[in-house]
Formats: C-alpha cells, structure tokens, sequence
C-alpha cells in the first residue's frame, strides 16, 4: 500500500477524459485506489461519478491510497496524469 499527496497541474483540472484515464490505469494494474480531498470527501478511482463529485480543478490537491501488488507502479502512471494528463 503507498500514500501520497498529489496535486493537479492539469489546466482542465481532472476532466471526465483524465478520469476515464485514471479508472482504465486502476483496472489494469488491478490496484484499488482512493482519492481524498483535505475536507475529508473521498472517491473510489472505478466510480466516475465519485471522482467527478470530488471537483478537482487545477491546485486541487488529493491523497492517493493505492493498494495492490503493482501499486508504486500504478503511483508512478497517477502521477503522470496529474502532471500533464498522460497525452490527454
């Protein structure tokens, strides 16, 4: 299991196509993850409706719970999402 605080530098912010991106990374790495904003919302990454809810426009910082047997891999692909939306 990894931890970390990860904030979005994407201009969009994480637009339904980042999520969709975030979602596919969590069903092929096979790693459950969870998003959580400062105020305590939190977010499954296989629910779309649960991450949208979360309104993380550009700034927005969240913890990412990643667990599963590839999860520093999975962190290092969520990462590049946040940083410039994987080619998005």
């Amino acid at each position: 299991m990894v931890n970390k605080h990860l904030t979005v530098k994407i201009t969009e912010g994480l637009n339904f196509r980042a999520l969709v991106k975030i979602l596919r990374i969590s069903r092929e790495q096979q790693c459950s993850m969870i998003f959580q904003k400062s105020n305590g919302e939190k977010a499954n990454a296989k629910s779309l409706l649960e991450m949208l809810s979360l309104c993380s426009i550009v700034g927005t910082t969240l913890q990412v719970t990643i667990d599963g047997h590839n999860a520093h891999n999975t962190l290092m692909m969520i990462e590049e999402v946040f940083e410039n939306g994987a080619g998005i």
